[in-house]
Order: structure tokens, then sequence, then C-alpha cells
């Protein structure tokens, strides 16, 4: 029988991060079933984003920063396994996991907190209260998606070129979603949005590229 293609790293260490990754889905099921059951659904939820708005639920709820931890490790995870992909002279190991995490950790929190004192500075909190809502929803709903696939990167039959595609499509349709539901704002305002989009959305991304690898 010919074996199946796997990393070419050690995934002693990836088992744990799996292992606590399931964990805190466990303590999320346990605190509330029916929002972890929404967020996980979010893209195909009709009206979630608005229910969300309308909730105004504190993100430092326990559910949430929970689940705001599970992202951050997933897509920690994912980052990790690219760098097997583009730059194959660089070890990959758990202090590399340790640094990404840090990376996207202080990325995602500053970028949260710029969006929080952009809105209240600029006044237009309740304008783009709908945008913000959909960026923090359909990420946690992308990590819940990509954590089976890395599950089945890791130790199964999907290689990282296939990983890479499944996040590419849910990125792809968390912005397209986005787009559709606040079309009108956007078009309005398209300039501004394109400048966002290229300051705080591609620009990090290519930093934290440039920093691990």
């Amino acid at each position: 029988m010919q074996a199946l293609e796997r990393i070419d790293f050690s995934n002693n260490w990836i088992t744990l991060v799996f292992i606590l990754c399931l964990l805190l889905l466990f303590v999320l099921k346990t605190l509330n079933s029916q929002q972890l059951f929404e967020y996980s659904r979010a893209f195909f939820l009709k009206g979630f984003i608005e229910k969300k708005v309308e909730e105004r639920a504190s993100f430092f709820t326990a559910f949430n920063v929970i689940l705001y931890v599970f992202s951050v490790l997933v897509y920690a995870l994912f980052f990790t396994h690219l760098v097997s992909i583009f730059s194959v002279d660089i070890t990959i190991n758990f202090q590399l996991y340790l640094k990404i995490t840090g990376i996207v950790f202080g990325y995602y929190s500053i970028f949260k907190f710029l969006d929080f004192l952009l809105c209240s500075l600029l006044e237009v909190r309740h304008q783009l209260a709908n945008v913000i809502a959909a960026k923090l929803g359909y990420s946690y709903n992308i990590a819940l998606f990509l954590f089976p696939f890395l599950l089945l990167t890791t130790y199964s039959f999907l290689n990282i070129y296939g990983l890479l595609s499944v996040f590419i499509i849910l990125f792809t349709l968390s912005f397209v979603l986005t787009f559709i539901n606040n079309k009108n704002l956007i078009i309005s305002k398209l300039f501004y949005f394109i400048l966002y989009l290229c300051a705080l959305e591609i620009t990090p991304l290519l930093i934290i590229y440039k920093i691990t690898v």
C-alpha cells in the first residue's frame, strides 16, 4: 500500500494544540450550545449579523473570550502550515507556533481596538456596526470551519494546498457576504473602503508573513 503524504515536521505538539482546541469547543458547547451552533453556520443563517448587532453583547463574556482564543489558536496553526510551503529553510516547531500565535493574537487584538477607536472618534460606529459584526462573526465561522480541515491535513489525506484552497474559499465567501449585506454603505464610500482594505486587512497579513518568514 502506498503511504499517504504527511506534513514533514513532528506533530506531537500539534496534537496537544488540537486537544486544547477540542477542550475549548467542549467548554463553548457547555456555556452556550445554541450560540456555538449559530457561529458555526454564520455564512448560511439569514439575519445572523443583524441579530448580533441588535444584541450589543459585550466582547468580555466567557463565551466570546474563549471563542476568540480558539480562533487565534486555529489561525496560528493554519499560518504555521503555510510556512512549510513558502519557506523550506525554516524549522517548523512549537517555538515557531508560539511566535505566530503571539503575532496573530496581537494583530487581531490591535485590529479590534482600532476598529472600536476609529469608529468612536469618527462617530460612525452605528453606520459600521454591521460591517464590524460581520467581520468578527465570519472570522469565527472560518476558524470553526477550518479546524476539521487542519485535522485532515495533519493526520489524513488532505495536503497543504487543499487546506489553502479551503481557506481562500471561506475568506472570499466572507468578503462577498460582507459586501452584499453592506453594499449601499460600501458603494457610497468605495474609495475609503478600498483604502481600509489595503491599510487594515492586506498590509498586516503581509507584515505577518515577513516577520515569520
